[in-house]
């Protein structure tokens, strides 16, 4: 699979493009789903560098007899690779349910791999990565055209008509898949722990007892968020002391990490179970939600000079006491972020 480099300039010409453009005036316009189409959904593809032999309005999907049932859109990347789009009136509510609109056409859209629904602010990408020909009952990502930040636009630059690779965005949403399916195992297991999981652990202590509802139950007790935070906290320093690991969180990132927690929480509209935080090779990302889609700031903290990005912006820091400096411009990125 070739992979695409995309320049830093084209994202910033899409956030240009993207700021330039006179949304609220659009939206006055819109009354009807037609209105919609013409004076958001258009110009927002239209932005993706994508011309009108690209974007065919009702469009026919193979239905055979059915013929007359038709897709919003198929934006025509080549040959064999196709977009579905199905639009909704501005303002109108989008849910995953309605997605499932899309099954019938994606089903006997043989080369279609993705699907949006829209309703010209919020597009949501859709794949059929949990099982095939039929749409996933979420989107592996959302863009908001009213409020994005700079890993949303990073994410929407790759459907730009000059930089597309179908394969490539369905393998990344692959791996989106994967981790929040991940996650949420791992969170329920933690949650309700099960008797398999159970077994596992009782069969690898050193402390000999019997597996009954006692020991059970002593076990189940035991996994609680102190004990989490124990085995965390004894996670980073073995990867903080060990080469072999390809993220090390190192302590530093950890301080920085509670200084800008406890800048935010000041703030009585930002609840403190929803600060977290992600470790990645070339920075550590303090987010929203744990979300990859939500992030506050980015630390790059593995070679000198210290770095603080927060949006588009990046600071340069002599010492993680700096990161008092920019208390406002986190706690009004972690605002927007909440809304």
């Amino acid at each position: 699979m070739n992979t695409i480099v995309i320049p830093k300039q084209a994202v910033n010409q899409l956030k240009k493009t993207l700021d330039n453009f006179k949304l609220n005036e659009a939206i006055e316009l819109c009354t009807n789903e037609a209105q919609t189409r013409k004076f958001l959904i258009e110009p927002f593809f239209l932005m993706l560098n994508y011309e009108s032999t690209n974007l065919i309005p009702e469009y026919n999907a193979d239905f055979g007899d059915r013929i007359s049932q038709k897709i919003d859109y198929a934006i025509l990347l080549n040959k064999k690779e196709t977009i579905l789009v199905e639009a909704k009136k501005y303002n109108s509510k989008l849910t995953d349910k309605e997605a499932g609109q899309l099954n019938g056409y994606f089903g006997n859209t043989k080369n279609s791999k993705i699907a949006i629904l829209t309703n010209g602010i919020e597009y949501r990408f859709y794949s059929d990565i949990v099982e095939p020909n039929i749409i996933d009952s979420k989107p592996f990502f959302i863009f908001n055209l009213t409020s994005f930040c700079e890993s949303e636009l990073e994410a929407l630059i790759k459907f730009d008509k000059r930089y597309i690779n179908v394969q490539s965005i369905v393998k990344s949403a692959q791996e989106v898949v994967f981790n929040e399916s991940f996650e949420n195992a791992f969170f329920k297991e933690i949650v309700a722990p099960s008797k398999e999981l159970l077994k596992i652990l009782h069969k690898n202590m050193t402390f000999s007892t019997k597996f009954n509802e006692d020991t059970q139950g002593k076990m189940i007790n035991l996994i609680n968020s102190s004990f989490l935070k124990c085995i965390y906290d004894k996670k980073v320093l073995l990867e903080s002391t060990s080469n072999s690991q390809g993220v090390i969180t190192t302590e530093h990132e950890i301080q920085a990490y509670h200084t800008i927690r406890t800048l935010l929480i000041q703030n009585k509209k930002i609840p403190k179970e929803r600060i977290g935080f992600k470790d990645f090779k070339g920075f550590f990302s303090i987010t929203v939600d744990e979300s990859s889609k939500k992030v506050i700031c980015k630390l790059m903290f593995n070679s000198t000079p210290l770095k603080l990005a927060i949006d588009t912006n990046e600071y340069v820091l002599e010492h993680i006491d700096d990161l008092l400096k920019y208390k406002n411009e986190l706690t009004n990125r972690t605002i927007l972020l909440l809304e």
